[in-house]
């Protein structure tokens, strides 16, 4: 499929303070039609301002920018990207952020309304026209309607929750039909079930309208609960870019698994088994397994499958299994109990299986 966007060895500089600053070091970034790619790293990691060379509201560096087929930036070969041209272009791209930036003293109503001013249609003839003020109310009560707000069109900023000031700011990121939709820590102002009801709503939009959703964040979840693609950033640099299944599955980067981490609970499940005075310690003969596996796996008896062909007796103390893109993913943390001859025989099984096991060895030593 042919990218929507591609950044191509993107770099950003900037002087600060009488020093040079590389905020992005050529990045590379192609995103499909359709894709919500999560774009995720710690603060200062150069997320930001790599998704904002998008839209030219950071000039890059060096490198290249092709949206739609077009090009808006080659060091290479310059090209002139400004003024209306660059106005009618940024109208396609919707942006959300942290903070909402709403107008405290208009309503939620004239907040979105306020995206449409300079809005521009063609008319029968070919000619251009702004919105007339009918069209623009029309327009505004169906955006309203699309993020579940309709009833609140007449209040203030001030009036609302966090949730539904992020709502409006979507609504008012829709007005103008864009085909992609920027999230630039569109969830992090929001507590964990305002950020799942709005994860839900771009979820829902993207179903809708066919819009590509770019989602900058520094949580994993977020990632995890939307995205179908991710690219890692660290320093500027992205270190990693995959499918989101692929990214779980099979993460390369230090970095990447941290992150991984801490949205597993079967991590901290294994740290608190230290704390478990009835865990403390296994017999000679048992082993402590951590055992991941998804799609297919999950419906293969695999457990009792080693129990009968290897006479081993085995004991789950947690499991789980969730969703990522509709592929469910699952953990265990068992113990295997048996003669060495037969745990080794068990464990050769699930390495022939092709299933990812990680062997913590005792409890009482694996976990300190």
């Amino acid at each position: 499929m042919t990218a929507i966007i591609e950044l191509n060895k993107l770099s950003v500089q900037f002087h600060q303070k009488g020093r040079l600053i590389t905020a992005v070091k050529d990045a590379t970034l192609h995103v499909e039609k359709g894709d919500i790619y999560g774009v995720i790293g710690y603060s200062g990691a150069g997320k930001s301002t790599l998704v904002r060379t998008i839209n030219l509201l950071q000039k890059p560096t060096t490198g290249q920018i092709v949206v739609n087929g077009e090009t808006i930036f080659d060091s290479e070969h310059p090209v002139k990207f400004t003024g209306q041209r660059l106005r009618e272009f940024r109208q396609k791209i919707g942006m959300i952020f942290q903070h909402f930036n709403l107008l405290s003293e208009k309503t939620v109503f004239d907040n979105v309304g306020f995206a449409l001013q300079h809005t521009q249609i063609e008319d029968k003839n070919g000619k251009k026209r702004y919105l007339t003020k009918a069209e623009k109310k029309e327009k505004v009560a169906h955006l309203l309607e699309l993020v579940d707000l309709a009833e609140l069109s007449d209040k203030y900023p001030a009036q609302l929750s966090g949730g539904q000031k992020q709502r409006v700011a979507i609504a008012r990121a829709l007005a103008n039909d864009p085909e992609i939709l920027i999230s630039d820590e569109g969830t992090s102002a929001l507590d964990p079930k305002t950020t799942n009801q709005i994860l839900d709503l771009l979820k829902s939009l993207h179903e809708k309208l066919g819009i590509t959703i770019i989602l900058i964040t520094h949580e994993m979840q977020v990632v995890k609960e939307i995205a179908n693609k991710v690219a890692v950033m660290q320093n500027g640099v992205i270190i990693e870019q995959n499918s989101l299944i692929d990214i779980f599955a099979q993460p390369q980067e230090a970095l990447t698994k941290q992150f991984i981490e801490t949205t597993s609970s079967v991590n901290r499940f294994i740290a608190g088994l230290s704390k478990t005075e009835l865990l403390a310690q296994l017999a000679e003969d048992e082993e402590l397994i951590h055992l991941d596996y998804s799609g297919s796996e999950l419906a293969d008896p695999v457990i009792s499958d080693i129990t009968k062909k290897f006479d081993v007796t085995t004991n789950i103390f947690y499991g789980n299994v969730e969703l990522l893109q509709g592929q469910p993913f699952g953990s265990l943390v068992l113990t295997i109990k048996g003669t060495v001859t037969q745990r080794n025989e068990a464990k050769a099984y699930l390495a022939e299986r092709q299933l990812k096991f990680t062997v913590l060895g005792p409890i009482g030593k694996a976990v300190q």
